[in-house]
């Protein structure tokens, strides 16, 4: 869970280095990865079995151990990047992953 915890939240660090370039294809890229491991690590703590990232969101939004409004802030933040807001799109995700902390703990990565 740990390692699931870094690497999320070591993607939504490194995805900072896109906004400067505006480089949107490497920030989706990071914010996928970023929401990926967050939805392992809701179902890991929710004790579900995560077969394909295929409606994964979906099924974590409903989840009793979940960020409130999980899917509709995730779905936000990918949508802004439609809008080259790469920034706003890592808040978001930066913010459901504090959130996830409330169950075990913060272990940010700091850069």
């Amino acid at each position: 869970m740990l390692l699931l915890y870094l690497i999320t939240s070591g993607s939504a660090v490194v995805a900072k280095k896109s906004i400067i370039r505006g480089d949107v294809a490497y920030a989706a890229g990071c914010c996928f990865r970023s929401v990926a491991c967050m939805n392992q690590a809701l179902f890991a703590l929710n004790q579900e079995y995560l077969l394909n990232e295929k409606g994964a969101v979906a099924i974590a939004n409903s989840f009793a151990f979940c960020p409130e409004n999980y899917q509709q802030r995730v779905e936000s933040a990918f949508a802004l990047l439609t809008t080259k807001s790469i920034a706003d799109a890592i808040a978001i995700l930066e913010e459901i992953e504090l959130d996830l902390s409330q169950w075990y703990g913060n272990r940010r990565l700091a850069m």
